[in-house]
């Protein structure tokens, strides 16, 4: 591959991945911000629950229909699209008075995240080249995680002691503003990205979509790579619909496979964890919010090195072991938590013994399901109804 068509694979790449990281940074942002949110608006444990998880109730509606508007705008679009409402829901949070507007401007940002969640797995599948196809994708999972990390480090940096009465504040507005760093990145990055090829050729703009593929792979592979998903296009679109593709006896077990591995992670708990672990550690006591805080760094810290690791391996071992290996042992550490929190009284040993089962739990779930769901997902469904299967 020539040095000008790496540096264009590399920013698809990367601009694609930043919207892994806006979701890692969303993700991570309120396990340090909301014990000080509960402070200063007063919410109840109900109201602290729901606004912990507004965002994913949010993506869960943009995922209903994310993939069908990036069918009729394309990807590239979307990707931008998701930037901008991103960006716009930060100011709303930091001026947000109420938990009424609090909690809103939360969803509005679910809203965002679940579009990008769609839509850049799905891109990067059908932007870059075969060969790096695995690389591109579980580089969304690492910059989700570096999004995490980053996320509850500089959270920090925002908290201090009042000189008065010495009790730990926070200034969360000032954490959320900083949400506008990655969501500004790929808003104008999403200007900067080439339009999907696949999705040319699903709006017969053959031309265009050949050009960019030459500026990418080449030209031999470029048309070879033209007549390859022309052909798949078409076979899929003789194939029907998702409804139809249901009735499909070879369509059944990737489809059962894909929603079951979709639904099945995201039950392991791995968003509640990475949300609320500054939460559980300093309830059942590690210390302050800042002591915390410092061990999520540290959950959120081996989480994103454990994905690495996963990105190096992406395509030299069989998948389907990594996942399987990694979701037994998120099992074995998930049961061995559940006995802990039971039994064990509310001192600082139960705080640590917990803290060490969370970064158990994140290193097999990064190693495992974390980092690979977002490749299985896209590429075991057929082309015809990816972008509505994944949405599913």
């Amino acid at each position: 591959m020539k040095e000008a068509n790496k540096l264009k694979v590399f920013m698809i790449i990367f601009f694609s991945a930043m919207g892994g990281m806006l979701y890692g940074y969303d993700i991570g942002i309120i396990g340090g911000a909301l014990p000080f949110i509960k402070y200063e608006l007063g919410m109840t444990a109900a109201q602290e629950s729901f606004l912990g998880g507004s965002v994913l109730f949010g993506g869960a509606f943009a995922i209903l229909i994310g993939g069908v508007l990036a069918d009729i705008f394309g990807r590239k679009n979307m990707i931008t699209a998701s930037g901008l409402i991103f960006t716009i829901s930060v100011f709303m949070i930091y001026s947000a008075e109420s938990y009424n507007s609090l909690l809103f401007s939360r969803l509005i940002q679910g809203v965002a995240v679940g579009f990008i969640s769609i839509t850049v797995p799905l891109y990067l599948t059908e932007s870059v080249p075969s060969m790096i196809r695995g690389l591109a994708v579980t580089c969304f999972q690492l910059f989700l995680t570096a999004g995490i990390l980053i996320s509850v480090a500089i959270s920090l940096l925002f908290i201090s002691n009042d000189p008065v009465t010495g009790l730990e504040i926070g200034d969360w507005r000032n954490m959320f503003l900083t949400v506008l760093i990655p969501g500004l990145i790929v808003f104008v990055g999403g200007f900067l990205l080439i339009k999907s090829p696949r999705w040319l050729i699903m709006k017969y703009r053959e031309q265009e979509a050949e050009k960019i593929l030459t500026e990418t792979i080449g030209i031999d592979a470029a048309k070879q790579q033209m007549q390859e998903v022309k052909i798949l296009i078409e076979k899929t679109k003789n194939e029907g619909s998702l409804l139809s593709s249901l009735t499909k006896r070879h369509y059944l077990m990737p489809m059962f496979i894909v929603f079951s591995v979709a639904i099945l992670a995201q039950m392991t708990g791995i968003n509640s964890i990475l949300q609320y672990a500054p939460t559980m550690l300093k309830e059942t006591g590690l210390g302050s919010v800042y002591a915390a805080i410092v061990g999520g760094v540290a959950i959120t810290g081996l989480n994103f090195v454990t994905t690495i690791i996963a990105v190096v391996i992406a395509d030299k071992i069989e998948r389907k072991f990594v996942i399987t290996f990694g979701t037994l042992m998120v099992s074995i550490v998930l049961l061995t938590l559940a006995v802990l929190m039971y039994t064990m009284p509310d001192t600082s040993a139960k705080g640590m013994s917990l803290l060490i089962g969370f970064i158990l739990y994140i290193f097999f779930f990064a190693i495992g399901p974390g980092a690979y769901i977002w490749v299985i997902m896209s590429e075991l469904l057929p082309t015809n109804i990816r972008s509505k299967g994944l949405a599913q």
